[in-house]
């Protein structure tokens, strides 16, 4: 009971997604970090990044494990902020943040295979 009692409301939103998918579709049941380490292992494998691209890309990711969602609003405040925003980080994926962003959520989201 404690422990679910800690968890957060994107926690619980996030499990009952992908209990959902794992129901509707016939998807594998797999913990939440898991498929954003596996989102992020296919984005980095996509193309050849720059090293302040993974390095962001990795952060990123990290940021979904806690917080579930990182979207522009997400960019713009607490630690991302301090280091320029979404504006900056925009700059350094040469334009294209908000398609990363959505390939990154696409790829959390694929089945394993």
């Amino acid at each position: 009971r404690a422990a679910w009692q800690d968890k957060t409301n994107a926690d619980v939103a996030a499990s009952i997604l992908g209990f959902i998918r794992q129901a509707a579709l016939g998807d594998a049941l797999v913990d939440y970090d898991e498929r954003v380490d596996r989102g992020l292992k296919r984005i980095l494998a996509r193309q050849k990044w720059t090293a302040p691209q993974r390095d962001w890309l990795v952060r990123i990711a990290k940021q979904i494990k806690k917080e579930k969602i990182v979207d522009r609003e997400a960019l713009d405040a607490g630690a991302f902020a301090s280091q320029g925003g979404f504006r900056h980080l925009d700059k350094t994926f040469e334009g294209q943040l908000e398609q990363v962003l959505g390939d990154l959520r696409d790829a959390m989201w694929k089945e394993a295979g």
